[in-house]
C-alpha cells in the first residue's frame, strides 16, 4: 500500500517521439519506489491518444499510482531559442513554465527528463532542504568548461548544473517572479544562450540554486574520462557512480539507439522488458578486438571521452 499521505509531485515534459522512453523512465521510478504515492504530471503541447493511454496504463493501472496530464499551447515557446539540429527539443524550455503551468496548490516538484533511469528510492531527494532557494541539482558532467562561464558571464568558479533533474521550489519561483526573470533575460541575451533552458536556468538562478550529490544524476561523462569535467567531480564520481540512484544518458548516443556503448545500456534493457516494448531491444554494440584494446588503453591512460569501464558493474554498481 502506497503512503497517501505525503505524495512525491513528480514533471516531465513529454511529446511523441519521447513516449517510449517515458514510459521505461515510469516503469523505474515506480518499480523502485513502491512505498510512496507518486503524482506524475506530463506537461505536452501534444500526445497523441494511444501514447496518452501507455502512460496512463503504467502509471494507473499497473503501479496505482495517478497521472495528470497538462496541454500547453505551443505558442509559449515561440520566443524561446534552440539551435538549429539540436537533438534537444524546444519543449525542453517548458521545465521553466512550471510555475504558470501547474496549479498553485502545487508548491515543489521534482522535475525529471525522459531520458533516465530511476533506480532507487527518491524519497531523499524529494525531501531536500530549498528554503529561501529556486531549485536543487547535480552539477553538469561539462561543468569545467570555461568557454561555457564566459559566454554566461559567470564567475570562473562557478559549478554550472545540469537541468534534467530539479526539485524545483515553485513557490519561491512564484513569490520571487523567476519566470519574468528568465523571459527578460532571453529578450535581452538570448545569443549567448546555447545549451537551450540549461544555460538560461544557470545564468538566472546561479545564486538560488542548491547543488546535490552525484548519484541523483549520473550522466553519461561521468562514466567516462573527459576533459569538461571538473577533476575534483570526476574523483567523486567514481564513488557516487556506485551509489547511483538516477542515470542520465545525456548526449545524442541513447540506449534505445543500436551498438549504444553507455555501460547502463543493460540496466534500460532491464526496465524495458518490463513494459510492453520488450520485444523493441536495440542490437547491442558489437566490439572489434582491436578497437576494444585500444578504447581499454585510451580509457585507461584517461584519454578523449572513452567509457572507463564496458559494464556497470565493473564500476561497483549492483543492480537493486
Amino acid at each position: 500500500m502506497r503512503n497517501i499521505d505525503d505524495p512525491i509531485e513528480v514533471v516531465c515534459n513529454v511529446d511523441d517521439r519521447y513516449a517510449r522512453q517515458c514510459a521505461v523512465m515510469f516503469t523505474s521510478l515506480l518499480e523502485n519506489n513502491p512505498d510512496d504515492m507518486i503524482i506524475i504530471h506530463v506537461v505536452t503541447t501534444y500526445l497523441m491518444p494511444a501514447n496518452r493511454v501507455l502512460l496512463s496504463d503504467i502509471v494507473q493501472r499497473k503501479y496505482g499510482c495517478r497521472l495528470v496530464m497538462h496541454k500547453v499551447d505551443d505558442e509559449l515557446l515561440k520566443s524561446c531559442p534552440v539551435r538549429r539540429g539540436d537533438y534537444v527539443s524546444v519543449t525542453a524550455y517548458l521545465r521553466c513554465f512550471l510555475p504558470a503551468i501547474l496549479p498553485l496548490s502545487i508548491h515543489k516538484v521534482l522535475y525529471l527528463d525522459s531520458d533516465l533511469l530511476v533506480l532507487g528510492n527518491i524519497r531523499p531527494l524529494w525531501d531536500v532542504d530549498l528554503t529561501d532557494k529556486a531549485l536543487a541539482a547535480v552539477e553538469d558532467s561539462s561543468s569545467g568548461n570555461q568557454e561555457t562561464l564566459v559566454r554566461l558571464r559567470l564567475p570562473d568558479n562557478y559549478t554550472y548544473f545540469n537541468s534534467g533533474v530539479m526539485v524545483m521550489n515553485l513557490d519561491y519561483w512564484r513569490e520571487n517572479k523567476i519566470l519574468k526573470r528568465l523571459m527578460l533575460y532571453l529578450d535581452g541575451f538570448h545569443e549567448r544562450i546555447r545549451e537551450n533552458d540549461q544555460d538560461l536556468l544557470n545564468v538566472c538562478l546561479w545564486k538560488n540554486r542548491v547543488l546535490l550529490p552525484l548519484r541523483w544524476n549520473i550522466q553519461s561523462g561521468f562514466l567516462k574520462n573527459r576533459p569538461g569535467c571538473r577533476r575534483y567531480a570526476l574523483a567523486r564520481a567514481r564513488e557516487e557512480i556506485r551509489r547511483t540512484v538516477i542515470a542520465h544518458f545525456v548526449g545524442r548516443k541513447k540506449p534505445w539507439h543500436n551498438n549504444c556503448a553507455n555501460p547502463f545500456a543493460s540496466e534500460y534493457n532491464r526496465y524495458l522488458d518490463m513494459t510492453e516494448f520488450a520485444d523493441h531491444r536495440p542490437a547491442k554494440a558489437k566490439i572489434n578486438p582491436l578497437f576494444g584494446m585500444v578504447h581499454h588503453v585510451m580509457a585507461r591512460l584517461g584519454i578523449g571521452g572513452y567509457y572507463r569501464h564496458r559494464s556497470i558493474e565493473a564500476y561497483g554498481f549492483t543492480a537493486r
